[in-house]
C-alpha cells in the first residue's frame, strides 16, 4: 500500500466513520467505498503529476517542451533528446552568459552546431598586428600577427578600423538543416549539380534533373534551423548598442 493508492484512501475514510455505525470489516460498505477510492486514487496521481510538471527539475514529456517555449519560444528544440538531456539545455540556455561576444558565440553554437567566425574591426585579436606571433584568443585561434609569418604559418589577416566602433561582421554557418529536406525549387541548376525541379534541355548534366519536386503549403512543418532563428538568438545575445552585421551560409 502506498500513499495515495486506492486501498490508502479507502482506509483513511474508513477511520473516519465513528466504529459505532459500522463494523471495520464491512464487506457492502467497503466495497462501495472501494469505487469511490479508485476514482480518488486517480484524481491524486494526477494531482502528483502536476506538482510535478511545474518545475524544470521534475518537468517530464510535453510539459519540458511547454516550458521550454514559455521562457525560451523557439530558440531552442528537443531534437530527439531525454528529458534529462533537454532540461540541462533549457537550464544552460536560461542561465547562459549575455550582452557578451563570448555568450553569444555560446549561444550561436548551441542553435546551428558551429561556432561563427567573427571579425571586430576594432579588436586588435581580429585584426592583428603587422609583427608579432603571439598567443591569441581570437576564434580562429591563430597567431594575432596580420599576414603570414617567416615560416608561412597565416595570420589572422583582418583590417582594422577605428571607424567602425561597436561593430562586428559575422560568418553564421547552419550545419543543423533547415527547410524540408530533398525537395527541388521551380528551376533547375543542373549544371550546378543541383536537383532542379523539373527536366532540363540539351544534353548532360541538364538532362538529368526532374526527379525531386513536391508541392507543399504552411500546414508542412518547415523543421531545422530559420534565418530568423538566428538573427533573434544574435539580437538576444550580443552586446548592448554593438551592430552585428550577418551573414549567413
Amino acid at each position: 500500500m502506498a500513499t495515495g493508492d486506492s486501498n490508502d484512501i479507502l482506509n483513511r475514510v474508513k477511520m473516519l466513520i465513528p466504529h459505532r455505525w459500522f463494523a471495520w470489516g464491512a464487506p457492502l460498505r467497503d466495497a462501495i467505498l472501494g469505487g469511490l477510492s479508485d476514482s480518488m486514487a486517480w484524481c491524486y496521481s494526477w494531482i502528483i503529476y502536476t506538482k510535478q510538471q511545474s518545475r524544470i527539475a521534475t518537468s517530464t514529456g510535453p510539459f519540458l517542451d511547454l516550458i521550454s517555449y514559455d521562457f525560451l519560444g523557439r530558440h531552442l528544440f528537443r531534437k530527439g533528446q531525454t528529458d534529462d538531456q533537454y532540461r540541462a539545455r533549457i537550464l544552460a540556455v536560461i542561465l547562459q552568459e549575455r550582452v557578451t561576444r563570448a555568450g553569444m558565440v555560446k549561444a550561436i553554437n548551441w542553435l546551428t552546431g558551429g561556432n561563427p567566425k567573427i571579425f571586430e574591426p576594432w579588436n586588435t585579436n581580429d585584426a592583428g598586428a603587422w609583427t608579432g606571433p603571439g598567443p591569441s584568443t581570437y576564434t580562429f585561434k591563430a597567431p594575432n600577427f596580420a599576414w603570414s609569418n617567416t615560416a608561412g604559418s597565416p595570420g589572422v589577416g583582418g583590417w582594422g578600423s577605428t571607424d567602425l566602433p561597436e561593430q562586428a561582421f559575422m560568418t553564421v554557418t547552419r550545419l543543423i538543416y533547415s527547410g524540408i529536406p530533398n525537395v527541388a525549387g521551380l528551376s533547375g541548376t543542373a549544371n550546378k549539380g543541383g536537383l532542379g525541379a523539373w527536366v532540363g534541355g540539351g544534353g548532360p548534366p541538364f538532362s538529368n534533373v526532374g526527379h525531386s519536386i513536391e508541392w507543399y503549403g504552411l500546414n508542412l512543418q518547415q523543421v531545422g534551423i530559420t534565418n530568423d532563428m538566428i538573427y533573434d538568438t544574435i539580437n538576444t545575445t550580443r552586446p548592448t548598442g554593438s551592430i552585428a552585421w550577418t551573414r549567413i551560409q
